[in-house]
């Protein structure tokens, strides 16, 4: 008997579940309609993303020649772009909400939402949409078509999370955190000034092809009598290559008291173009051993005295070499901050 009844709840079970789904997937294949279609899976047709919500924050970005433009001023970070490129391209429709629960999502969608315009090279509109909040389960994601009161929930395949973090809007958000891009070959100089160590601070200047000269920057600084290490300079260069901040600090209560302190370094970057890129630093995550050694993790950086951004000890470290790294003998492996 009491095997009987426990198959026979087994059996409930098992049904159940079976309905469940089904009945799940039958709010889904059961439609077909405009309103479900959210993706545009060629991403190349997309050349233009406007967003915006209802604290009148807007982000527009418009594909360029080999880059994304920001807001018309600036580049977008290529990793945000990608982000809201695959969501784009890979949005679905997962399941319909329940009617009892409608009305307050579209209620949520028209006063919370994030407004979604897609356009393609000729400025036609392909998609129009809202994105919303996620569902309770913080697995789906709310969005409804513009001109439809049908709203959806919506997921990537395979993907676990919300998808409303994809579609950012805000400037420190979206711009470029690269700070130095530059082939060495187009660099003329680079002049690393450390105010406190100035015995440290020295001028790299490209001399003729494929050949550079470093001297110290202050005049009362003794010029090295030991020969300069061959090929140093030029891999020193290419340190510029690629250099970016972890993120922007724009609206950091510190600023101000930070920027009038006394950087511990400034470096300029003349390009033979004669363009010319300053950057000061400053200490912000400072870690004392045991053996009361210093070491800095991170950095304020403000770049032309106006981005405000926080860069990190372990990308921009081959930067902050000090005027004997360059040349025979035994340079310090690091300088005191």
């Amino acid at each position: 008997m009491k095997r009987t009844l426990l198959l026979a709840a087994l059996f409930l079970l098992l049904g159940g579940g079976a309905w469940y789904a089904l009945n799940k997937k039958s709010q889904t294949s059961s439609r077909n309609s405009w309103d479900m279609n959210f993706a545009v899976p060629d991403t190349d047709e997309i050349y233009k993303i406007f967003l915006a919500d209802r604290k009148q924050r807007t982000a527009l970005l418009e594909r360029k020649d080999g880059y994304w433009l920001y807001n018309g001023k600036t580049r977008a970070r290529p990793d945000a772009v990608e982000n809201l490129l695959t969501t784009i391209a890979k949005v679905n429709v997962w399941y319909v909400p329940s009617k009892a629960s409608e009305k307050n999502i579209v209620r949520s969608l028209a006063s919370e939402g994030i407004k979604v315009e897609i356009y393609n090279k000729a400025g036609k509109l392909l998609k129009n949409y809202y994105v919303g909040g996620l569902t309770n389960d913080e697995h789906g994601t709310y969005m409804m078509m513009e001109g439809s009161n049908q709203p959806y929930i919506t997921h990537i395949p395979s993907f676990i999370g919300q998808l409303r973090v994809r579609y950012l809007l805000g400037d420190d958000a979206w711009m470029d955190r690269t700070i130095f891009e530059e082939k060495p070959e187009e660099i003329q100089s680079v002049t690393v000034e450390y105010p406190q160590i100035k015995s440290e601070s020295f001028r790299l200047e490209k001399t003729d092809e494929a050949n550079y000269e470093v001297k110290p920057f202050f005049s009362t600084t003794p010029m090295s009598k030991n020969p300069q290490r061959k090929g140093v300079a030029e891999a020193y260069l290419l340190a510029f290559e690629k250099l970016g901040a972890e993120g922007y600090e724009t609206d950091n209560p510190v600023r101000d008291s930070v920027t009038n302190l006394v950087p511990f370094a400034i470096v300029t970057v003349k390009k033979t173009d004669g363009t010319e890129k300053q950057v000061r630093f400053w200490p912000v995550e400072v870690q004392e051993t045991r053996e009361g050694v210093v070491y800095v993790h991170r950095y304020f950086a403000e770049v032309d005295k106006g981005a405000f951004l926080l860069i990190q000890e372990g990308v921009f470290g081959p930067v902050f070499r000090g005027y004997k790294f360059f040349f025979e003998g035994k340079p310090e492996s690091r300088l005191p901050n």
